[in-house]
């Protein structure tokens, strides 16, 4: 009888889990379909994909490359009901998104990462297929380093750039990225993974593009990018913008930022595509 009572007991601990876990994946699920309860999308199993989607935030602008931001919330641009989720990196950094879509429909998402005291953050335009994408990456700025070391730059340069009609002196925004190698990622210790020697699009209405110097800071001297990688564009205009780089011998991603309305209204400030999903490009060299 005893026995009976541990097996018995084990079991319920089994089910009593494997329910937490159904209910924990239930509420961080995006469903894209017309089929919201369990009856339909496992009548509909055929045409439906479960797609995982997740990334690790990382703590730009502070000496440990390995520093990570808990506790941030993550939504998606383009579905705003995904922000009631109330999806959140773990101590580790790690945030995770289910979604249910239809197969073969492939959609993009731009994620917002805010957190009390930080600058909110809008990623470019990132692909969502039938498959898992589990290596997605940020760089949210520190907010001290931004607010005491590059806004008060960006500020300078802002004064004594020229300035495009209409892009005023005040600043407003920045959009930004890395030109890098083709393993570039936020996901590898190899540094500096910029593509040094590349010329980016210019984006029309804005200030820039201006790209970082080896010390990871805007610098209007440069002409191309150095071994960091990064470029900026400032004060850009509402609207949907495609970057890309350029540099003989090389070939390089697309990336999409999209500006609208409704990102004043949410507070974001800063877009920013990090590698993995950044301009990589076809060189395979080592740093």
């Amino acid at each position: 009888m005893k026995k009976i009572l541990i097996v018995l007991a084990a079991l319920a601990v089994f089910i009593s889990v494997a329910a937490a876990s159904v209910r924990c994946e239930e509420a961080t699920t995006l469903n894209l379909t017309k089929y919201k309860d369990a009856k339909s999308l496992k009548t509909h199993e055929e045409i439906i994909s479960r797609v995982k989607l997740s990334g690790k935030i990382c703590r730009f602008g502070v000496y440990d490359y390995h520093a990570i931001v808990p506790n941030a919330q993550v939504w998606v641009a383009e579905y705003p009901e995904s922000k009631k989720l109330d999806i959140r990196s773990d101590a580790a950094g790690w945030w995770t998104l289910n979604v249910i879509k239809y197969k073969g429909k492939d959609d993009g998402f731009s994620f917002v990462y805010e957190k009390e005291g930080w600058i909110t953050t809008k990623s470019n335009v990132i692909a969502v297929t039938d498959q898992d994408n589990t290596d997605l990456a940020i760089q949210f700025i520190d907010p001290d380093v931004f607010r005491n070391g590059m806004k008060p730059l960006i500020g300078l340069i802002m004064m004594s750039a020229k300035r495009p009609a209409g892009a005023g002196v005040k600043f407003r925004n920045a959009m930004v990225t890395t030109v890098g190698k083709s393993w570039a990622s936020m996901h590898d210790d190899r540094l500096p993974h910029g593509e040094p020697g590349a010329t980016v699009t210019i984006v029309p209405g804005a200030v820039g593009p201006l790209y970082f110097n080896e010390k990871v800071m805007p610098d209007p001297a440069y002409p191309a990018t150095s071994v960091d990688g990064g470029v900026a564009w400032l004060n850009v205009p509402k609207g949907e913008y495609s970057v890309t780089a350029a540099k003989e011998g090389l070939t390089f991603a697309t990336v999409k930022f999209v500006i609208d309305a409704a990102d004043a209204a949410n507070g974001i400030v800063l877009y920013i595509a990090s590698p993995p999903d950044a301009i990589q490009g076809s060189n395979t060299a080592e740093p």
